[in-house]
């Protein structure tokens, strides 16, 4: 059981005993301070659970954590009752009070502790709104080149709505790269989640698309040559920035490199050349090596006329020349109609097969080289991940106790206070109800009971 568990109970045993002497009380006909004293708790429970609703951060991340606030604000006023109709003369009850007090600011605590969870992202406070809700949030971030030195664009961040809902965990992380010529953008990645339903969405991890290019008109290969140290770059100075400002798993099994084109040959290269920064590769419509269309120029420039370097490069060759002892999870797609990139891709993923990955791949129907092989090849990547994820237990949907998905902080809090206030009402009613059944039952059979003894006197 949880904490807030097992508190509550200890506050119930606690105030078991001055709940029951109340009853007995009550019992005997001299109600009125008792249900006064009850009634005025319950009272006071509701304005603090409606004082939490305004005045807490995130009031509807408390959930059922209410009842155990109003359970607090009932058994207290019972026992300092207790405490004070005893008092000098049975300090045992005045001790039961302390204790009935001191478990009640327990429970208080630990059932406001998730009200208190700020989403926080990169140093930026996320507004959490109807609309991030639904749709999650976007924003721009700049990732220092620090063991790089290589001078990247500005990434963009994706933020799951599932994630807002709920921004005491973490989540999974893709690195993102886009092909050349191209911008590091959301588009795509929010194209293909909105494409899966909103559960999907909800489950869905942070996206990261990084800029691996350094500009629109360069292409460079993935690997550290002279004059570039784009390997580095992003797989170790974007992994930093992740670990340092993400609220991201450090599981590599929750940790995935993805690109398109130009994108799923660094892709490719990064996951079979460092499988222990991440446990899966998406790699859509990939070349088979790093400047394939002008293989001369690419080797001259970079690797400086060396063939055996370039070959050392190749995604194909690093896959044949390692070992990965721990699980690899490769997923391969390009269009159908894609005759000269769609050979590499088959290429690669074959190479990744023989390695020992789990391999998926896919051609996409009636599609080439083009924006509907990208979102459609992100889409299967990312569904067939979220639902490993989903079983796992690295993702959720991030549910709220009795509210819809796209309900504010304070309007979700406002609900979750009045379904708690009127199950309040009802079993107080209840039990009022209850008691007063009992009593006038008991008064009227008394009542029978002295009727039928004073009947004899009467007749003689």
């Amino acid at each position: 059981m949880s904490t807030l568990t097992w508190l509550a109970a200890a506050l119930v045993a606690v105030g078991a005993y001055p709940a029951y002497r109340f009853v007995r009380r009550s019992w005997r006909f001299r109600a009125t301070a008792t249900v006064v004293a009850v009634v005025t708790a319950q009272v006071l429970g509701l304005a603090v659970v409606l004082l939490g609703v305004v005045l807490l951060p995130r009031p509807d991340l408390v959930g059922v954590g209410w009842f155990a606030l109003l359970l607090a604000a009932t058994v207290v006023p019972l026992a300092l009752g207790d405490a004070v109709q005893s008092a000098g003369r049975r300090p045992a009850r005045v001790a039961v009070a302390v204790v009935a007090g001191a478990l009640a600011a327990g429970v208080i605590g630990v059932a406001a502790v998730p009200a208190f969870a700020q989403p926080v992202v990169a140093g930026r406070a996320i507004p959490v709104t109807e609309k991030t809700l639904a749709d999650g949030y976007q924003l721009a971030v700049s990732i220092p080149p620090t063991a790089s030195g290589f001078q990247a664009r500005a990434a963009h961040l994706f933020v799951p709505p599932g994630w807002l809902r709920d921004p005491s965990g973490t989540r999974p992380v893709v690195e993102m790269m886009m092909g050349q010529p191209g911008s590091p953008t959301l588009g795509a990645t929010l194209d293909a989640l909105h494409s899966l339903g909103d559960d999907r969405l909800d489950q869905a991890p942070f996206v990261l698309v990084v800029d691996q290019l350094g500009a629109i008109d360069e292409n460079p290969p993935c690997a550290d040559v002279p004059g570039s140290s784009l390997a580095t770059y992003l797989q170790k100075d974007v992994p930093a920035w992740i670990d340092a400002n993400l609220p991201a798993s450090r599981d590599r099994a929750d940790r995935v490199i993805a690109g398109f084109s130009h994108g799923g040959e660094c892709a490719a290269y990064l996951g079979a050349e460092f499988p222990q920064s991440w446990g899966a590769v998406i790699d859509i419509s990939g070349p088979d090596k790093p400047g394939e269309y002008r293989p001369t120029l690419t080797r001259t420039k970079y690797f400086g006329g060396s063939q055996t370097a370039y070959e050392e490069t190749w995604p194909a060759n690093v896959l044949a020349s390692r070992d990965y002892p721990e699980p690899m999870v490769g997923i391969f797609v390009a269009g159908e109609q894609d005759a000269h990139f769609r050979p590499q891709v088959e290429d690669t993923a074959t190479a990744a097969e023989d390695a020992g990955w789990t391999v998926t791949y896919w051609a996409v129907p009636g599609a080439g080289h083009s924006s509907p092989t990208l979102t459609k090849g992100l889409a299967t990547g990312y569904n067939q991940l979220i639902g490993a994820w989903v079983q796992t237990g690295a993702t959720s949907a991030g549910e709220r106790f009795l509210c819809t998905a796209d309900q504010t902080p304070r309007s979700c809090g406002l609900t979750q206070a009045a379904a708690v206030g009127g199950t309040v009402a009802i079993v107080d009613l209840s039990a009022l109800a209850v008691f007063l059944m009992v009593a006038l039952s008991l008064f009227f059979a008394r009542r029978g009971v002295a009727l039928r003894r004073a009947r004899p006197s009467l007749d003689d």
